[in-house]
């Protein structure tokens, strides 16, 4: 739409913005461009708008004229008033600097006064100095003259009262007469030294070569003070303290030294005081504390009555600490025997410790309180000594070596029954845990409260069977092993003893025997059935070979705890060391860790090392178990002072743990071999193909070669019941993993299955290791045939030789076992379908006796 805005409301809202700057209201104005044709319009307002504003200010200024004449004459009058200021300040500034000129005047006259008043006070103090200089010139000579008369003492008097007198005139080091006079001072004061020296020489002579020491000297005559004379000046000159050291080191060289020194033939010099000589002269075999103390009491009296109380006191401090510390670590110490033997000729010693304590005291000599505390602490010096023999004497047996191995019998009386004795040979009743069934064992160890304080740090497969327990868990357990699968993880022999004799009110216990069942009855010997069971007492025995180093070890906790107990008799209340007989009782313990500490390194020049540790470990647990029961608590120890229910179950209990934990490291490491060896067979996958077939072959072989080597091995160290449960618990890892390759394999052909029964064939060769020893009451080897018994020491013995049928068996023999015998005793369903599956081909025969397998046909 077109805009309706004239030219002179254009022009107005430009004017009124120049004017006001202020912008127009309407919007019309305000939207609307401004056309060309305005701008004339808008020209004539601008210049009519300036020319009003002209005029504006022309009128004004008509108005305010007579104002700016004032202004104008006002300004004018300023300017001659500033001018006037600047003159007067120019004059100010001219009169200052005339009264500058003066005061410099009188500055440069002070200055003069001031520097001939120093000059003058200068020269006064010059001549002062250069009087005193002189003096003291005067004085030095005076002292080089007393030198001559041979005034010692007044001599370094002067030579000190000259030394203060120069430091006090604070004359300048680097100026020459100051540097004169202290070297004039410098040359006497070596002349005083040098003849200090030559009369304390002349006084105090030492002779290292002929270990002799003379002192020229009686404290009670004229010698005496002519020696104090030279004390004092040596304390002035503060060289005392530099020649009492001197005399220690020479006393300590010439005297101590070799008098505490024993030969290789156990004697030490005798020390002899010869008038006003103390020298060491020949040789004694009396090396005793009682004599050693006498000769440095001898020593002692002689400085003490030759040597001035400045010398002598200063001397003893410094010359009694470390002969006190030499003493202590030295003679004092070997002077403490290690047993009671020798406690009264102790008790002697410390009695003539204390006299030379006494001594020391009246000549106020130091070491008094040393010598005290160290016979007040008597009972802990030989409380610790006899720690360090005991501790030494066991790494020592240990250094020697294992020493020639003994065969150890273990008796026990036990109630067995009549059924027990089918697996026991009845006329050999020696061999009395060769029948120990794992699998029960391994239910024993975890019922047995006693097992968990074993099984911490040891393989529970490795402890678990060496446990025994009552009949009726026993009974309980027989009824559960029948369900159990032959899969179980064996028992470890390491609990195979059954030493749960900690609690002395235990019932007696059984021997562990398993009860076979039917299938393995008739396989090995055709039993007849087994009657009910009648318990009888037997006395149980057996044999293991142990090192010679338990008996030293014994030797020595027994003796310890003896000694405690003898000390803490009344009748022992005055022995001096009966107060260390708390700390007796901490020996067996450190022995014990000691042992345990050192014995992997003893005992690993052994090729039986870990066995012989674990037999050394519990023969020494069971010793200590019998003496603490039939001694220890029954004994007065219990009295003892500062012990509460002392027991060594915890140590003996650290011992069998540790014992254990060797078997377990011992049959882990065998059973990571043979694992290793039978991986050689890579599975029995391809064993009729070459190259595999060599390396199963080969596989086998070295397994059971290495197991007859660990049997050999082990045979001259453990007991027949524990060499058969190890063999066993090795065996059955064999036989594991075989079972368990086999039945991994989903395809077995007929030349595969007859390559894999020969291989169990030779495993199964390994039962002549089982076959218990049996003697005729005539000496004679008996003619019965003896029954191996790989079955009860190994848990999956009969699985495994289920297997070895199951591999050369027809498919109608198989389901015969299973449906009319005991194969579903040892395989469960899925196995036994698996293994049909893998060995024969897929028809209706198989098909029929899988789906009656599964159904559990027959069972």
């Amino acid at each position: 739409m077109p805009s309706h805005v004239s030219d002179e409301q254009f022009g107005d809202a430009i004017v009124k913005s120049v004017e006001d700057g202020t912008f127009p209201e309407d919007g019309d104005v305000i939207s609307s461009k401004l056309p060309s044709s305005a701008l004339a319009t808008l020209s004539n307002l601008l210049e009519q708008a300036r020319t009003d504003v002209k005029t504006s200010i022309r009128e004004l200024s008509r108005l305010s004229a007579p104002d700016i004449d004032g202004w104008i004459v006002q300004a004018k009058q300023l300017r001659t008033d500033i001018e006037h200021s600047q003159q007067l300040a120019s004059q100010i500034v001219t009169r200052a600097n005339e009264g500058g000129n003066l005061e410099s005047r009188v500055q440069d006259a002070s200055a003069k006064l001031d520097l001939l008043n120093r000059e003058v006070g200068f020269n006064g103090a010059l001549e002062e100095i250069l009087q005193r200089l002189l003096e003291l010139r005067d004085t030095l000579g005076e002292g080089q003259g007393t030198m001559l008369d041979g005034d010692i003492l007044e001599v370094v008097t002067l030579l000190q009262n000259t030394e203060h007198n120069l430091e006090t005139l604070h004359v300048c080091r680097k100026t020459t007469i100051a540097e004169l006079i202290r070297a004039r001072i410098g040359d006497l004061r070596a002349e005083c030294q040098k003849a200090i020296t030559e009369r304390w020489d002349s006084t105090i002579q030492l002779d290292s070569t002929s270990s002799k020491i003379s002192i020229h000297l009686r404290t009670d005559g004229q010698s005496a003070t002519e020696f104090t004379s030279v004390v004092t000046a040596l304390s002035k000159l503060d060289l005392l303290d530099s020649k009492i050291a001197l005399l220690r080191k020479a006393i300590d060289s010439i005297i101590i030294t070799p008098r505490l020194r024993k030969t290789t033939d156990s004697t030490v010099r005798s020390l002899i005081v010869d008038g006003d000589d103390l020298s060491l002269t020949g040789r004694t075999s009396d090396t005793s504390t009682r004599a050693l103390l006498a000769d440095i009491n001898v020593m002692i009296q002689y400085l003490t009555s030759r040597l001035p109380s400045s010398i002598a006191v200063p001397l003893s401090s410094v010359l009694m600490p470390s002969l006190m510390s030499r003493l202590e670590y030295g003679p004092l110490r070997s002077s403490v025997p290690t047993d009671l033997d020798g406690v009264p000729e102790f008790e002697t010693t410390l009695k003539v410790i204390l006299s030379f304590a006494d001594t020391l005291d009246s000549h106020k000599w130091q070491g008094n309180s040393a010598l005290v505390g160290w016979v007040e602490q008597a009972p802990k010096v030989w409380l610790g000594k006899r720690r360090e023999t005991s501790l030494d004497a066991v790494r020592t047996l240990l250094l020697k070596g294992l020493g020639n191995p003994r065969a150890v019998e273990r008796v026990e009386t036990q109630f067995v029954s009549r059924e027990d004795e089918v697996f026991a040979n009845k006329k050999d009743k020696d061999d009395w845990n060769a029948h120990w069934s794992d699998e029960e064992n391994e239910m024993t160890a975890s019922s047995n409260p006693r097992a968990s304080n074993v099984k911490e740090g040891v393989d529970e497969e490795d402890v678990s069977a060496w446990e025994l327990q009552d009949d009726t868990e026993k009974r309980n357990e027989e009824d559960n092993s029948d369900n159990a699968n032959g899969d179980e993880d064996e028992a470890d022999p390491a609990d195979a003893w059954g030493w749960g004799e900690d609690d002395e009110n235990a019932k007696p216990i059984e021997p562990l025997v398993s009860r076979p069942t039917q299938a393995s009855l008739s396989k090995n010997n055709n039993l007849a059935a087994i009657k009910q069971p009648t318990e009888r007492e037997m006395t149980l025995k057996e044999t293991y070979n142990i090192t010679a180093l338990p008996e030293e070890i014994l030797e020595i906790i027994v003796q310890a705890v003896l000694d405690a107990e003898l000390l803490a008799k009344p009748s022992s209340s005055t022995n001096p060391v009966s107060p260390a007989a708390a700390g007796l009782l901490e020996i067996p313990g450190l022995v014990l860790s000691m042992y345990r500490a050192t014995a992997h390194n003893s005992y690993s020049l052994s090729n039986n090392a870990n066995m012989f540790l674990y037999n050394d470990s519990l023969y020494i647990s069971e010793q200590l178990r019998k003496f603490s029961r039939d001694h220890i608590l029954i004994s007065s120890i219990r009295n003892i002072q500062g012990t509460s229910e002392f027991s060594l179950d915890s140590d003996i209990s650290a011992l069998e743990l540790f014992g254990k934990r060797a078997y377990g490291k011992e049959m882990e490491s065998q059973r990571t071999i043979l694992g290793d060896l039978l991986d050689g067979a890579q599975g029995f996958a391809n064993c009729i193909e070459h190259p595999f077939a060599q390396a199963c072959d080969t596989a086998v072989n070295s397994t059971v070669d290495r197991l007859r080597d660990v049997y050999g091995q082990w045979k001259t160290v453990l007991s027949p019941s524990g060499l058969l449960q190890s063999t066993g618990s090795l065996l059955s890892t064999i036989i594991s993993k075989i079972i368990t390759d086999i039945e991994d394999m989903s395809d077995i052909s007929e030349p595969e299955s007859q390559r894999l029964t020969s291989f169990c064939n030779r495993i199964v060769a390994l039962e002549d290791l089982f076959l218990p020893e049996s003697i005729s009451p005539h000496g004679g080897e008996e003619q019965e045939t003896l029954v191996p018994l790989t079955a009860v020491y190994t848990p999956n013995w009969l699985k495994f030789q289920y297997l070895a049928n199951i591999l050369e068996s027809s498919l109608v023999d198989i389901k015969f076992l299973w449906t009319e015998g005991e194969l579903s005793l040892e395989f469960g369903a899925g196995e036994v379908i698996d293994l049909i599956e893998a060995l024969f081909a897929d028809s209706e025969h198989r098909r029929r006796a899988v789906g009656e397998i599964r159904r559990g046909v027959g069972r």
